[in-house]
């Protein structure tokens, strides 16, 4: 099977600071996967070279069996569905929960100048359903919680049948009911899927985001290089993790979930 990604030594740097260094990579369809790091390693600049918002100083990606400078970029942007649960979106403040959704046929943040079709209207309102917002098409998105945004923007991400579904800190800001209502969605979204699914990749900084299916990450030190990648068993490691944490980090591991925690005797080194 061909990876429907694929890094190869990308190298990005703003002025003379680098910011990722030599990441090699690779997704392949329908795969659950994670990029995992700590703050300021890199892991939200290359979800914008993932997409084709950033170029790298060196290096190459292939997106969908295309290689960047290759192929004409926006084709492959649709092919691609991005949560960013941190970016303030500012839609029409009217708009509905249904308004939203629909809203991700046209890449626009109004419906007032788009003319959905019935179809179109009634796979928004299904995908509602799929995340858990069945009852609240017809409510005003900025009334709704944080939660229940994250979940509209995750439907719109989903209106166009995306091969690749990027989610960028999907549960930043979430406390721990919430957080696990998120997971437990993306999780029943991508059994409903079956062999249909698209490749997953989830952008975080805490293990305990990652979803029990996460079957290959991308570990980056905070200094933008990779510590490991592949199965979650080999590369979320005591070792590794301490590595790019620059701390000394132990993983513990139970029902398919991972957590980290630093041995409070060593917090006065901190």
């Amino acid at each position: 099977m061909s990876a429907i990604l694929s890094l190869d030594q990308i190298c990005f740097s703003r002025g003379q600071r680098p910011i990722l260094s030599d990441v090699s990579w690779a997704v392949e369809p329908g795969e659950v996967a994670a990029i995992l790091g700590p703050n300021g390693c890199g892991k939200s600049t290359l979800l914008r070279i993932i997409s084709g918002y950033l170029w790298p100083q060196r290096g190459q990606v292939e997106l969908f069996g295309e290689r960047f400078g290759e192929v004409a970029l926006a084709p492959l942007r649709t092919r691609v569905g991005i949560v960013e649960a941190t970016t303030v979106y500012p839609f029409d403040e009217q708009m509905s929960a249904r308004d939203v959704v629909v809203s991700g046929y046209f890449s626009a943040l109004t419906v007032g100048y788009v003319h959905p079709t019935h179809a179109q209207v009634a796979h928004a309102e299904e995908l509602l359903g799929r995340v858990g917002l069945g009852g609240k098409a017809t409510q005003q998105y900025s009334t709704m919680s944080t939660g229940e945004r994250l979940r509209c923007l995750l439907a719109r991400a989903l209106v166009r049948k995306p091969e690749l579904l990027l989610l960028d800190e999907p549960t930043a800001g979430l406390d721990l009911p919430a957080r696990e209502s998120i997971l437990a969605t993306l999780a029943r979204l991508h059994r409903w899927w079956g062999a249909a699914a698209p490749a997953m990749i989830t952008i975080t900084h805490h293990l305990e985001e990652l979803l029990p299916e996460t079957a290959n990450i991308l570990l980056l030190s905070r200094y933008g290089r990779a510590i490991g990648a592949g199965k979650p068993e080999q590369v979320l490691t005591d070792a590794n993790m301490t590595a790019a944490y620059d701390v000394p980090i132990q993983v513990t591991r139970r029902d398919r979930r991972y957590s980290a925690h630093v041995d409070p005797a060593l917090w006065d080194v901190l």
